[in-house]
């Protein structure tokens, strides 16, 4: 038991070297591109900061209704994430802040915790968001911010389209104007008391909506969403204060609308993270869903960015960036910060030089939040909640939810699985389980090893001996592809069939287009080389190539089998290890000696005709 220990602790510290020996982020990139810059790139970078503000202004006001928080905590997040990330990350390829998709996530995750006003929403938001933050920099540091491939855009595209009716659901009672305490758990149940409310729809708030959906409507073409957002917003909040004193030259006091208010304030219900066991246990999993989504879009969007500028993109340092920038949002409030397509897409065709862009447009956001939060208390909230119904409807992609269920079979189940458990379970589920199920049907798909088993003639040569022919006392096995977990019981059916020869005497198996050994394969061989021994026969190993070797190595499977029956694959001479493990096969089954003639041929482990060339062994 204590070799064991030792051994496990010396593995262990030999893991701890490698993870120290990795690359590490730089701490703070952005001292670099202030040393370069100059009153050119400072003067583009001025002038696109200052355009996507005015596109994230109203976006992120949006998006923190989206998610259920009071209005601040958008625009709080916003403005940090644009600050703080750049600073970290060096990069002018991504543009951070609040998005759809991090926005829709929060919201499923409040309600797991049963967070259900915007008030117990804020005060569970910092430690979220901070968890999300030290999974982040975990995963720069580890330099694992390619992970982001493996989860696939079917799940995602489930994912988004599930969220868009839990957050259109959430959205449709405050454009309509039902109570302020209503709370719908389905879009069905919303409609059918749309429906019902008959007279009462044709309401001030309503009138906004419909007004504010139109100006968008009519901007967007010439002007693009964000100037199509922002004036949208400017003339239903110009158009509710014109209503509102017109009622009052008639003598009706009563507000018509509902605004944003006193939830503009900055710091008006600040809370700090909580760490208590309990509270770090209940929203491990939402977090690390936030942080996996959020390495998914960041990635995303500065490869494209990246790609646009033919500016080089460091994924790794640009996760590191957003982490900070979450842990920054996470002690001052704000929602969490993700890499936003429209924003960085933006921050590109403004003509941004260098990070200072976002570092200036952080600062517009919360200057302006700061000096005229008076201003934007007067939004309608309908003209918000209108423009998040707007944004999901065109955040669900129809086009590729068609084009995934018009494809095969195994997409269409990934697509309802994660769709389906994204309406009934919360959303941080649905990803992990949508991404389970694509993880399944790949290792099923990979989980059957290709073992066809082969004899020699009296002459030496190699054949494939046909079903149901017992053994001459010598059984060889080419092992074909992935020999991982998933793959285990196939392999082992193989080697069950083939060690129930009752006439073997030696098995020989053969690794050299064996693919991916783990620690499953290895044990399965262990027990096999112990199970043949305890029967006096034996196993030998042969053409193992060096990945694979380490493996058996390592594990001390070498010793197991024994290291005079273990032949590497020798690059020089293809065949020598199959010749040397056949030689210590006949000596190990007593046999004499044979030539073993190996064919060239564009297989190599195939039988070919005697005639075909190839090469003669003496054994």
């Amino acid at each position: 038991m204590l070799s064991g220990l030792l051994s496990f602790l010396s593995t262990l510290r030999s893991f701890g070297r490698q993870v120290l020996a990795l690359p590490r982020p730089r701490l703070l990139p952005i001292a670099g591109v202030l040393s370069s810059a100059n009153s050119v790139t400072f003067k583009a970078d001025t002038i696109a900061g200052l355009n996507v503000a005015l596109l994230a202004f109203p976006m992120s006001m949006a998006f923190a209704m989206k998610a259920g928080l009071p209005i601040w905590c958008g625009l709080v997040g916003c403005g940090v994430a644009a600050l703080i990330a750049p600073i970290f990350s060096g990069s002018a390829n991504l543009s951070a802040g609040p998005t759809n998709a991090s926005a829709a996530l929060l919201l499923g995750s409040f309600a797991t915790l049963g967070a259900i006003t915007p008030e117990l929403r804020a005060s569970a938001l910092p430690t979220l968001v901070l968890m999300a933050g030290f999974f982040l920099l975990l995963t720069s540091w580890l330099r694992l911010s390619g992970f982001a491939d493996f989860v696939p855009r079917t799940v995602i595209s489930a994912y988004i389209a599930a969220a868009a009716l839990r957050v259109i659901a959430l959205q449709l009672p405050t454009v309509v104007h039902m109570g302020e305490d209503y709370m719908a758990s389905s879009l069905p149940e919303v409609l059918w008391d749309t429906a019902r409310m008959g007279k009462a729809l044709i309401n001030h708030d309503l009138g906004l909506a419909m007004i504010t959906a139109i100006a968008y409507f009519l901007l967007r073409p010439k002007y693009g969403a964000g100037k199509a957002i922002l004036g949208s917003v400017v003339l239903a909040t110009f158009g509710a204060i014109l209503a509102q004193n017109v009622a009052l030259s008639q003598g009706i006091h009563r507000e018509l609308v509902r605004y944003v208010g006193d939830a503009a304030k900055a710091g008006s219900a600040l809370h700090l993270p909580d760490f208590s066991a309990r509270t770090l246990s209940t929203l491990f999993s939402p977090a690390l869903a936030l942080a996996v989504l959020i390495v998914i879009e960041g990635t995303a969007n500065a490869r494209a960015s990246a790609l646009k500028t033919g500016r080089p993109s460091d994924l790794h340092q640009e996760v590191f960036g957003l982490g900070m920038a979450n842990i920054a949002c996470a002690f001052t409030g704000g929602m969490a910060a993700s890499g936003s397509i429209s924003r960085s897409a933006l921050n590109v065709a403004s003509g941004a030089r260098t990070a200072l862009a976002s570092v200036l447009c952080g600062t517009f956001i919360l200057t302006t939040l700061f000096i005229a939060y008076k201003v934007v208390a007067l939004v309608p909230l309908s003209t918000l909640a209108i423009l998040v119904i707007l944004a999901e409807i065109e955040l669900a992609n129809f086009s590729a939810i068609k084009l995934i269920l018009k494809s095969g079979a195994q997409d269409r189940t990934v697509f309802l699985a994660t769709f389906a458990t994204a309406l009934l379970a919360p959303l941080d589920v649905a990803i992990f389980f949508g991404t389970a199920v694509a993880v399944a049907f790949y290792l099923k798909q990979t989980s059957s090893p290709e073992v066809v088993e082969y004899d020699f003639s009296d002459t030496g040569e190699i054949r494939e001996r046909p079903k149901g022919q017992g053994t001459t006392g010598i059984s060889i096995l080419h092992v074909e592809g992935s020999l991982h977990f998933g793959a285990t019981q196939a392999f082992h059916e193989h080697l069950r069939r083939a060690s129930a020869d009752p006439n073997l005497k030696v098995l020989v198996l053969k690794f050299r287009e064996a693919l991916y050994l783990d620690a499953n394969g290895v044990l399965l061989l262990r027990d096999l080389a112990d199970t043949l021994k305890s029967d006096g026969r034996h196993l030998i190993l042969c053409e193992a190539k060096a990945d694979t070797m380490k493996i058996i190595v390592n594990a001390g499977l070498d010793q197991s089998v024994g290291t005079e029956n273990v032949f590497p694959f020798d690059e020089a001479s293809p065949n020598l290890a199959l010749a040397k493990a056949v030689r210590r096969a006949r000596e190990l089954a007593g046999g004499g000696q044979a030539v073993l003639r190996i064919v060239t041929a564009p297989h190599p482990d195939l039988p070919q005709p005697a005639s075909a060339s190839g090469e003669d062994w003496q054994i």
